[in-house]
Formats: structure tokens, C-alpha cells, sequence
């Protein structure tokens, strides 16, 4: 189950039950509820089951009394309470302390889910560590839990007022390991913050040590974003950080960097949001804004704005040409950009990614009754998106990825492989030959033969690394393990924007 969501879902770093992210769905089923019927076992009664359930009330009595007088902002020990709630079993007593705005999820369907997802990972054999991290909604707090045949990451995030509101679990990240071609003093890193509107994202300028031998010298800087989903700054997904690979071994290198949290890892978005949500608000918007934080920062600090390089993944990389614009409509007069680096830059459509990324993985060893009914659901969400009956009234639970309808609209009126063809800026477009994420066969190759001849652009594939541009095979073990950036994917991307 955690696999199949980890490649169909761009591996989502958490199976979401009550989500911040836009594929949440329950913000729009709060104002307009579809009733679909569950596709999860219903846990049966067994013989002693009276009895067992009178002894795990009585197990976790003392930690209801414990949790009633635990104060309200020690979000660590309440949530260590509430995951002892969650294994006795203790559904009723563990939703009083959800707040109001995930009240969807009740005692039956969290009963439901917990009952699936304990079959699967076995019996409970501790806690390994609680660790807690502060966001712009509140408190994240995240245990990892030891089970038989599995490790989980049990994450409860708090509001200010001290209510939970999201509970998710998935399987335990792998452990993050610096790269051998960096370390951290060849960098300073330096807080700032993303500002578009109301939202502040928080974010890293990572200075090259060397600015300050030679202070006068005005170093390039690379602006790093992200791809789909609510990734931090660090774009840390298992094992891997892959932005602070990138900020590490370029800042080595004499190049400058900045990344930031996307907006949609701190902000819950409200139903009227998620209702016209699109990739302006997922990715657009935010990029302009650091490109005009980094013209502000080299205002007092030795940047260099003729030559601000974007460094962009697939989905960032796809919607490069609105970045652009929007940057030369606010700030007609700024050096344009002085080029870009996309790293597996799909071809297809971002929903037309979805069938090879799942025949892939599992159709190949032959499909499980379950996998058939997946496929089939595939089928169906890319036919709603490119059926002319697509309106803003159409279910996310219709369309891909659980994305609303105005996302989808978006995206089919604007056409990324002419928009990419007509750049003028310099491109330097990277692959994974072993990338089945963003397929090789049916996303690089098609670009190479596109951009064949145009001087601006430089191709280049890399025969044994995968979607994260780390040594792997194409297999779902890549994920599930530790891992850097490749270094000759860094020393690469250094050497050409060196000559820019």
C-alpha cells in the first residue's frame, strides 16, 4: 500500500487522512459532499471481542487522565498520549481532541483506516523517537514507531489554539546523509523568507565561504524550487534532500543558492482556495516572488544579478516559461534570467504521467486484483480530465491525484512543449536514464529530438540515476533508501552555469 501510493502519488512523504496539501479533499467536501462508498475492511467482532475491548479501556484510562491534565502547548507529550489513544484502540477519545475543521474524519472511519494499516505493519514494538518541527500553522510533531514488519511515522500537526488538524501516517523515512562532495562550512547559510501577499514562506541563502576572501566578487546564485506536492526547502523526501544536495555542492563551487518551504507544507488551504487553486498558487507566484528576494538581497550582499540561474524539477520545470514572464512583467527593467536548468522535464502531460509510472511498477509482475481496480480508477480521472464535460464542478475524487477541477482547466489551456520551445533564455535539460517517475523513452527523448539545433539548449542523460538524479535502477527501492545528488550531476550543472 505505502509503494503504491509512493510511485502513483509522486511519493508523497505522507498517507494523508486529514491533509493541508491541495489534494486534501475534505476541504471541499465540507461545503459539497459526494458519497462514495469504502473501499476499506470493516473490522469484524471477534469471539472475546467485549472482552478485549473492556481491557483496553482500561489500559488507557490513566492515559485519557494523563492527557486531560498534560497543558494544552505541550504538543510533544500529548501527541506521545494521543498515539498510545491510536494503538488501545481508543478512537472516541482520541477525535475530542481533533479540531473542528477535520471533524470528517470520525471514530468509525478512523477505526476503519488504523484497522487496515495495523494488519499491514504488525504488532507495535515502541517508540524509537518524537521528534517536533514548528511551521507556519502550528506544531508538527512526529513519532516513529516500531512494528513488526514495519517502521511508521505517525505525525500529528497542531494549530495554535492546540487542536490537531491532521493526522497522518507513513512508512518510516529513511535516514538523510551529507554527500561526500560537500560539507557544511563550505557554505553560510543565512535565514530569509518568501513573501507573496499574506504568505511568508521560510527559506535558506547558502553563500559560498569563499565571499568572504574576496568580498568584491559578486558570486551566480541558483533559485531552487520544487516539484508537486508540500515539499520543504530541503525538497526532503525519505533519505534524500535533494535541494540541499544542490545548495551544498554548488555553494562549494563558488555559486550561490536560495530555497524556501513551499507555500502549500505551511498553509492550509481554506474550500474557496482549493476550489480555484491552480499552479500559479501551487508554484508560479512564489518562484517570482524569490526571484525579486534574490535582486533584494544582492542590494547588500555580493549576488550577482546578471546571473540568477533557476534550477527547476519536473513540475517547475513545465510551467518555466509563466515563471519567466511574470518575473519580466514585474521587473521589466532587472536582468532577465540568465538561464535555467530543468531536471526531468516531462514531455507528456502532468496527468498523462500517471499509466507508464504505474505499468512500470506493478504491471509488469502482473496485476493484483486491487492493482486492476487501481488502473482502472487511472483510466477513468485522466478520461474526466480530458473530457470536454470537465467544469469547476466536477469531483476531486474524479480527477488525478485528487487535484480540484481548476487546476486540471488550467493546465489544459496552456501547452508546455511550445511554450519551452520558444524560450529564449540558455537551458540545460537533464534525465535519468533509469527515471520511470517521468518515463525517459516517453519524456527525454522526445525533448531532444524537439530541441534538436536550437544553440540555446544543452541535452544531456545520465545512464544509471532515477528521478532523484541519485544511482539507482528505476526500481521502488530507490525511494525507500538514502541517497545524494549524483556529483557529476553537480559538477555538471556548476561547470554551465560558470559559463553563463
Amino acid at each position: 500500500m505505502v509503494y503504491s501510493l509512493r510511485s502513483l502519488w509522486l511519493r508523497s512523504t505522507l498517507l494523508c487522512l486529514l491533509g493541508a496539501f491541495c489534494c486534501t479533499e475534505e476541504a471541499i467536501a465540507q461545503k459539497k459532499r459526494t458519497s462514495k462508498p469504502t473501499s476499506l475492511p470493516i473490522p469484524k467482532p471477534t469471539a472475546n471481542y467485549a472482552e478485549r475491548k473492556d481491557s483496553l479501556e482500561k489500559l488507557a484510562k490513566p492515559v485519557v487522565e494523563r492527557l486531560a491534565v498534560i497543558p494544552p502547548e505541550d504538543h510533544l507529550e500529548r501527541a506521545k498520549a494521543m498515539f498510545t489513544l491510536l494503538r488501545l484502540e481508543q478512537y472516541n477519545a482520541l477525535v475530542k481532541n481533533f479540531d473542528t475543521t477535520i471533524a470528517g474524519l470520525k471514530a468509525p472511519q478512523l477505526e476503519i483506516l488504523w484497522f487496515r494499516a495495523s494488519n499491514i505493519v504488525g504488532d507495535f514494538r515502541g517508540v524509537k523517537q518524537v521528534s517536533s518541527e514548528r511551521v507556519a500553522i502550528g506544531d508538527v510533531v512526529t513519532l516513529e514507531a516500531q512494528f513488526q514488519h514495519s517502521d511508521l511515522d505517525i505525525t500529528f500537526s497542531f494549530n495554535d489554539k492546540h487542536k490537531v488538524i491532521r493526522f497522518a501516517y507513513s512508512q518510516a523515512k529513511a535516514k538523510y546523509a551529507l554527500p561526500d562532495y560537500a560539507a557544511p562550512e563550505d557554505i553560510e547559510e543565512q535565514a530569509v523568507t518568501v513573501t507573496t501577499g499574506k504568505f511568508a514562506m521560510p527559506g535558506l541563502l547558502a553563500l559560498p565561504a569563499s565571499v568572504k576572501q574576496t568580498p568584491s566578487k559578486r558570486v551566480p546564485v541558483a533559485l531552487l524550487l520544487h516539484d508537486q506536492g508540500p515539499q520543504d526547502k530541503d525538497r526532503t523526501d525519505g533519505g534524500y534532500k535533494l535541494s540541499k544536495d544542490l545548495a551544498l555542492g554548488l555553494g562549494k563551487q563558488g555559486i550561490a543558492s536560495v530555497r524556501y518551504d513551499k507555500r502549500i507544507r505551511l498553509y492550509q488551504l481554506s474550500a474557496d482556495e482549493v476550489e480555484r487553486y491552480t499552479v500559479q498558487e501551487e508554484t508560479i507566484a512564489d518562484a517570482a516572488s524569490a526571484l525579486e528576494l534574490i535582486r533584494s538581497l544582492a542590494r547588500t550582499l555580493p549576488l550577482d544579478t546578471t546571473k540568477i540561474i533557476i534550477i527547476a524539477p519536473t513540475l517547475a520545470a513545465m510551467v518555466l516559461p509563466r515563471i519567466v514572464r511574470i518575473d519580466s512583467l514585474k521587473h521589466p527593467s532587472a536582468p532577465r534570467i540568465a538561464g535555467a536548468i530543468t531536471l526531468g522535464l516531462n514531455y507528456l502531460k502532468l496527468y498523462e504521467l500517471m499509466m507508464p509510472r504505474f505499468e512500470h511498477f506493478f504491471a509488469k509482475d502482473g496485476l493484483t486484483v486491487d492493482e486492476t481496480k487501481q488502473q482502472a480508477s487511472i483510466k477513468r480521472r485522466i478520461e474526466a480530465v480530458e473530457s470536454p464535460k470537465l467544469s469547476l464542478k466536477t469531483s476531486v475524487y474524479d480527477l488525478p491525484y485528487g487535484i480540484p477541477a481548476s487546476y486540471w482547466i488550467d493546465l489544459r489551456s496552456y501547452n508546455h512543449v511550445e511554450a519551452i520551445s520558444k524560450l529564449t533564455l540558455p537551458l540545460l535539460m537533464l534525465h535519468g536514464e533509469q527515471d520511470h517517475d517521468v518515463d525517459f523513452a516517453g519524456n527525454a527523448l522526445p525533448w531532444k529530438e524537439k530541441l534538436a539545433g536550437k544553440a540555446s539548449v544543452e541535452w544531456k542523460a545520465y545512464p544509471n540515476l532515477f528521478h532523484f538524479f541519485a544511482v539507482g535502477n528505476g526500481s521502488l527501492r530507490d525511494y525507500t533508501r538514502p541517497g545524494n545528488v549524483a556529483a557529476e550531476v553537480v559538477n555538471d550543472i556548476a561547470q554551465w552555469i560558470q559559463k553563463r
